[in-house]
């Protein structure tokens, strides 16, 4: 499957102008995962949901396919950033951190 870069030229702005997700749906993620250890944010764009997942999880693993996105990406002490295609991480979220065992929930967006 070939990635159809839709966001790098424009990845500052997105970032920047790109609403939040609200404080509900995340507190609604943990209602049904079951367990807080680790959320994978997949097709994390700039970080937005990854960032919210954070608040609610111990650490948060977000991937993109786009470098640039990763690149805009908002900082935080918990999160891991990873530039990877989606079909190329549903069995490598936890290689690097094994300690942390399997993803309690995947935030997929298209």
């Amino acid at each position: 499957m070939t990635f159809k870069d839709h966001f790098s030229k424009q990845a500052a702005d997105y970032a920047k102008f790109r609403p939040r997700y609200p404080r509900e749906m995340f507190e609604y993620l943990t209602s049904i995962a079951p367990a807080r250890q680790l959320a994978w944010d997949c097709a994390t764009g700039s970080g937005q949901a990854a960032v919210g997942l954070v608040a609610v999880f111990d650490r948060v693993v977000a991937t993109d396919a786009s470098e640039k996105q990763i690149a805009n990406a908002e900082p935080h002490e918990r999160v891991e950033y990873r530039v990877a295609p989606a079909e190329q991480q549903s069995n490598r979220i936890t290689e690097r951190r094994p300690d942390h065992g399997r993803a309690s929930v995947a935030l997929v967006r298209s």
